[in-house]
Order: structure tokens, then C-alpha cells, then sequence
């Protein structure tokens, strides 16, 4: 950082002389996140009067630019929230094929009540459930807005259940459908009497705007899961109203594929992915594609900011000035927080001859790193805010 800096001064002398099914987890407390370098987010909860935590798992270059996130909200935690799956994420927008995602993991204390809004006796006289409405509760009204105030989110959210919480997250999706944009169910539990006896109402009467559901399964999955997740299917090509949506998938395995998270959020982002190059020649259309994506999907997807900067450098280059500062004004514009590319700006600024733009360029770079340079230091949190 402090070169950076001294890059940046260079920068300003130079241009001023020129210019369910799965059984109880431990209890909340006897758990640690899997993963190194989590946030820990832990709320007293007033709608189910105890403490809950959650994992927070950042994208890769969070601490280096001032970019925001949707939210991929993961139940079961202490299960899901682990490096393989939040890996497998990571490398799937790297590769372009979906968004970046602050990941948070939902831990349970008594998993067994939070699954199901009514209690459900199981065959053995065992019961299960009762406190669904309460714990969607937590979800969106004390979880969702702690994230919101202490990480940079977008509001695009999805939520992800396996087997009996891939019940929660379909009833999730019929109670408060604003919770999330993109509901993904892996092998759902849906077997349940008050999606039996209401399912086909509350798909005909939904009114929650633009959802999407997504049903993923194993080929040996349970018989109940396979012919009910394939009914709500059915039913949902049947009778859903314009905006809801539902994909289902079928992969190799058993309950609760493996794959199941990373399958059903390409199945919500088909078409994200932009295969074109980004060249001189390709720029207005491979722009028009990314700008396009808030519309289509609720996020707002960028161009790489590597790419972006890349092209209008090797533009600057070969001197071809205006283009240059097409493509690098364009990416200022994405990336009001990259310290590189208020640079890269403030250089073809300078080539053009504008030096109140190139020094205003140069020194909001400064200003950029010395603010990162700041919320790096002892005792300060995410995005600079208070530990």
C-alpha cells in the first residue's frame, strides 16, 4: 500500500510539472466454521428468543475494492458451509458463468423445530417443526438487515435448503416471497401436510413478483423426494403466474447431490455467462450483454474489471486515445472503487491533453487507496466499519 501511494504522489508531481433426512446437528455453540478467515455474525434473536449465528464467507477481492454483492443465504451451515462448495462458487464466477456471492451460513441450534411451520409426527412418534415462521422471521427481518448494514450487498438474494430445510426454502418462497429472488431446494422434503393441502393454491394465487425456484435431485434420491419434487414441477408449469418460474435438475447420486448448490445456480443465471472475447471490435456489444443482465436476472453483472482495464490500456498504447478513454471512463463508472482504474483513467486523461481531469483521475485514486489503507487497520472491520 504505502508504494501504491508513493505511485500515486509520482503520479501528481509528474502531471503538475507536465500536467430431516438428516439427523440433529451439534448444538450451535460446539461448532466452528470449516473455513479460515470467516466472519462471525452472532444476533440475539427476538423473534426466536436465543443467540443464532452465522458464517460470512466475502469474494476473494472484497477487501480491495468498493464493489457489492448479492447474498447467497446457505441453511444448515454447519453442513453446507464448507471450503469445497463455497470453492466450487468462487471458481463458477471466476469462469464468468455466475455472479460473485457473500456467502452466509445459517447455523442451527435446534434444527429439528426451525424446518417445518407446524409440528409433523413422523411414523416412530418423533415430532418435527413448529417454528418455520419464527426462524423466516429471524431470516428476513434480524439476519438479512445485520448483513445489509455491515457487508456492501445488492439486493438480489437467494436461498438454499437441503433435504428437510429444502422444505423450508420452498415454504419460504409461498410465505415471503420478498426474502429472496431465487429460492434452490436440494432434494426437498416436501412431503409435508400443509404444502399437501395448499401447493396448488398457492401457486395459483402467487403474488410475489419475479421468483425463481429451482428443484435439484440425485437419480437414487428418496422415491418420496423424486415424485414430489417432480409433482411441484408439474404443478408449476400448470398453474404459476407470469414471473414465477421453476427448474428442476436431476444429477448423479443420492440425496443431496454433491453438485447440488453450484447445478441450481447455473440452471437460476442461465445465459449469464458472455463467451465472446472482449476486443476493440466486440466492446459495444459485450457491454449492451453485461448491462442487460440487471434486467434479466436481478443482478447487476459487470464486465471484469481486469479485461476492462486491459483493453483500454492496450488501446492507450497503440494511441488510439478516444477509444481509450471509452473503454476506461466505462469502467470507472463499473468500478468507482478501483484504485487501479482511476488511474488508468487519469493516464489517457493526460495522453488527451486534459489535465484538470487527469489530476482529479490521479487524485481520487489517491483518496481510494488511502481510505483501503485505512480500513486495513487494527480493530476495524469489514469495508472499514467498527470491529
Amino acid at each position: 500500500m504505502k508504494a501504491r501511494s508513493l505511485a500515486l504522489l509520482g503520479r501528481l508531481f509528474g502531471l503538475a510539472a507536465g500536467l430431516g433426512v438428516l439427523g440433529p446437528p451439534a448444538p450451535a455453540q460446539a461448532v466452528r466454521p470449516p473455513i479460515p478467515q470467516i466472519r462471525i455474525e452472532r444476533i440475539a434473536s427476538a423473534r426466536l428468543g436465543e443467540t443464532r449465528e452465522a458464517w460470512v464467507s466475502l469474494p476473494d477481492r472484497y477487501d480491495e475494492t468498493g464493489d457489492r454483492y448479492p447474498v447467497l443465504y446457505m441453511l444448515d451451515g454447519e453442513i453446507n458451509f464448507h471450503s469445497g462448495v463455497i470453492g466450487g462458487l468462487r471458481q463458477a464466477a471466476f469462469l464468468g458463468e455466475m455472479p460473485e456471492f457473500i456467502v452466509v451460513g445459517v447455523v442451527n441450534t435446534d434444527r429439528s423445530k426451525d424446518i417445518f411451520p407446524e409440528v409433523v409426527t413422523y411414523g416412530d412418534g418423533t415430532k418435527a417443526g413448529g417454528r418455520a415462521d419464527a426462524f423466516l422471521d429471524f431470516v428476513g427481518e434480524e439476519l438479512v438487515p445485520r448483513v445489509d448494514r455491515t457487508y456492501r450487498t445488492e439486493p438480489f438474494r437467494v436461498l438454499y435448503g437441503t433435504s428437510n430445510t429444502g422444505f423450508t426454502a420452498v415454504y419460504a418462497l409461498f410465505r415471503t416471497p420478498r426474502l429472496a429472488g431465487a429460492y434452490i431446494a436440494a432434494s426437498a422434503t416436501l412431503s409435508i401436510p400443509i404444502l399437501h393441502n395448499n401447493r396448488d393454491a398457492w401457486i395459483r394465487d402467487f403474488k410475489g413478483g419475479d421468483r425463481r425456484l429451482i428443484l435439484i435431485m440425485g437419480e437414487n434420491d428418496l422415491p418420496t423426494v423424486l415424485s414430489q419434487n417432480g409433482a411441484l414441477k408439474e404443478q408449476c408449469d400448470l398453474l404459476a403466474p407470469a414471473g414465477l418460474s421453476c427448474r428442476m435438475a436431476v444429477l448423479c447420486g443420492g440425496h443431496v447431490p454433491g453438485d447440488s448448490l453450484i447445478e441450481g445456480l447455473r440452471l437460476a443465471f442461465e445465459g449469464w455467462r458472455i463467451a465472446t472475447p472482449l476486443d476493440e471490435r466486440t466492446f459495444p456489444e459485450v457491454r449492451a450483454r453485461a448491462d442487460a443482465r440487471l434486467e434479466r436476472f436481478g443482478v447487476a453483472g459487470r464486465i471484469p474489471e481486469e479485461e476492462l482495464r486491459g483493453l483500454g490500456e492496450r488501446l492507450l498504447g497503440r494511441k488510439a486515445f478516444d477509444k481509450a478513454a471509452e473503454v476506461l471512463k466505462y469502467t470507472v463508472e463499473r468500478y468507482p472503487g478501483s484504485v487501479d482504474a482511476w488511474n488508468a483513467f487519469g493516464d489517457v486523461n493526460r495522453s488527451l491533453g486534459r489535465a484538470d481531469k487527469a489530476q482529479a483521475c490521479y487524485l481520487k485514486a489517491a483518496e481510494l487507496a488511502r481510505e483501503r489503507s485505512e480500513a486495513r487497520a487494527p480493530g476495524r472491520g469489514p469495508a472499514g466499519a467498527p470491529a
